[in-house]
Formats: C-alpha cells, sequence, structure tokens
C-alpha cells in the first residue's frame, strides 16, 4: 500500500520532524508499505534521513495556495502550518494507485495489516476525540479511493477558496474543508486503524496516532514544566487527568514496543510512563471525558 504523509521545513525542524521518523521506522517495521513523503521548504538532513530510509519525497504544495498567501498578507486569515494542508494535494500527484493511504506524521504502525482489503467509495475515517462520537472525522489517518478524490477536487478546491479569509474563517483547517467538503459520503474506518492513546488500551490496533498532547508535551505536563498554559494546554491538562490510565498503559507498551525499532523512542516512552506515575500518586484523576465529546455539526451522521 502506498502510504503517504506530509510535512514542512518547519515541522520537520521539531517534534513533529521527529515523530515522522518513528513513523517510517515502525512502518519498516511492519512491512507493507510504501512511503512517499510530502514536503515543502528547503531540504536539510531530515530529508536526507528520509531518503536513506527508502521515502521517496514529492515537493508541492495545494493548488489553492495561492488564496491563502493572499489572505495571510491582508490579516484576514492565520494558518497554523502549511504541513497539515499538504495532504489535500495527493489527488493531484498520485496517478498510478487506485487507493492510497494517508496519515499524519504522529503515528507508530504496531502490526501489517491488509490495507488492500479496504474499498471505501471515497475514502475510510475514523471518530475524532470520543470513539463513540461520529459527528466528524479525524482526517489524521484517511484511506483514499483516488479516483473519486480526484473528481470532486476542483468542488473541494473551490470551497477552500471561499472560506479561506471570509469573516469567521480565521483559522480554517484542512480537516475541517474535508469534513465540510464530504459532508454524508465517507464511511468509518474502523477505530483500530486509528486509535488514540486516551483510549482504553487495545494490543490489537493497527497503529497508535499520538493524537492531543505529544509524548513531550504530555510528560511536560505531568512534570509541571509549564508555567503558563494557554487554551490548548489547558484542554490537554484537562485530557491528563481525564485519561491518566490509558496514557498510562499506551507509554508502557510503547516503551516495551519501540525497543526493537528504535530505542531512543523507547526509552523517551519509558520516562514518560515514569512521569505519569509521578502524576498519579499525587494528584486525583477526574475520569470526565465529556469535555472531548465535540461536535462540528448539529447531528450525526
Amino acid at each position: 500500500m502506498r502510504w503517504y504523509f506530509g510535512i514542512d521545513e518547519g515541522g520537520a525542524r521539531g517534534e513533529t520532524g521527529a515523530l515522522a521518523k518513528l513513523a517510517v521506522l515502525s512502518a519498516r517495521a511492519v512491512g507493507g508499505l510504501e512511503p512517499v513523503m510530502l514536503y515543502h521548504g528547503a531540504r536539510g538532513e531530515f530529508c536526507a534521513w528520509m531518503e536513506r530510509h527508502g521515502v521517496r519525497i514529492i515537493e508541492t504544495r495545494p493548488g489553492f495556495w495561492d488564496a491563502v498567501e493572499v489572505a495571510q498578507a491582508a490579516g484576514t486569515y492565520r494558518p497554523l502550518t502549511i504541513g497539515h494542508w499538504l495532504r489535500l494535494a495527493i489527488p493531484q500527484i498520485e496517478t498510478e494507485r487506485e487507493y492510497v493511504l494517508y496519515t499524519d506524521c504522529d503515528v507508530i504502525f504496531l502490526r501489517r495489516f491488509n490495507w488492500e482489503s479496504l474499498r471505501p467509495a471515497v475514502f475510510a475515517a475514523a471518530a475524532e476525540m470520543l470513539p463513540e462520537n461520529w459527528n466528524y472525522f479525524n482526517s489524521g489517518v484517511m484511506l483514499l479511493h483516488v479516483p473519486a478524490m480526484q473528481a470532486t477536487y476542483p468542488a473541494l478546491e473551490d470551497l477552500v477558496r471561499r472560506r479561506i479569509g471570509s469573516p469567521g474563517y480565521e483559522r480554517y483547517d484542512d480537516q475541517y474543508a474535508l469534513n465540510e467538503a464530504y459532508r454524508g459520503h465517507w464511511e468509518r474506518l474502523a477505530l483500530g486503524c486509528n486509535y488514540k492513546p486516551y483510549w482504553e488500551f487495545d494490543s490489537n490496533a493497527v497503529l497508535l496516532h499520538w493524537h492531543g498532547p505529544k509524548p513531550a508535551q504530555l510528560e511536560k505536563l505531568a512534570r509541571g514544566g509549564f508555567a503558563v498554559k494557554d487554551e490548548v494546554l489547558q484542554f490537554y491538562e484537562k485530557m491528563l487527568a481525564a485519561r491518566i490510565e490509558p496514557y498510562l498503559a499506551w507509554s508502557r507498551y510503547m516503551g516495551d514496543f519501540l525497543q526493537g525499532i528504535d530505542l531512543e523512542w523507547a526509552i523517551s516512552f519509558a520516562r514518560l510512563a515514569s512521569a505519569l506515575t509521578v502524576w498519579r500518586r499525587g494528584n486525583q484523576p477526574s475520569g470526565d471525558s465529556k469535555f472531548m465529546n465535540i461536535k462540528y455539526f448539529a447531528e450525526s451522521i
């Protein structure tokens, strides 16, 4: 299965870049995946590392990026990163495969899976935060039917162009765009194919998507390292209190699982498990996940 992920130069320099390397190492360990990295920015050691590990690199940017640049210059739009938007370029790039897999950079493949057995009409994706909430999908893992995505791409780009820079869409992103454009036209992907570390531990999961606070952020939260917490960090802190047990279980598991893949990451997750254990001793977990039951739309599909 051809596997796409995307990142820009800025993301490559931080934890996202480190996680992307781990995703590639875990993909090689489980087998059956042909990695392709969509990239924007100047090349350097990060890209050289990817090529040494068998990753094909395609330099690209979305076809509508001119509209983003105009809106940025006008001060009406503030994209967090171009890296996430790169996934929307796949229909413009892919010419050989009928189905391809896309994931964010922060995934760890846990076992080989027959992705070819999935045949969505347009694409398949899993739930966002709570496993029972299918109001909208998480676009961090998507199995794409390329011809359908190519046929519908002009309408998707038209929607994005209309939204970018419009009042109320200052923080418009690719996930919202995909949910809005394909409302009612996507299929459910098994939860195990986009499993989250704050869900109950499941040894049958295909991949773990480190959605929400990344490992370094989570460890810093557990150790009380953030003197000032913005809205995002406050939300992550609530996630830690609500879901400490699965976070701890998954961190311990990763400390063992990654020993044969990347020892440095294995040690990092063992350190995270230790920090979470200490946090649990000194704090009272809330166990309340209601605040994570977020909905984009008025009703579920």
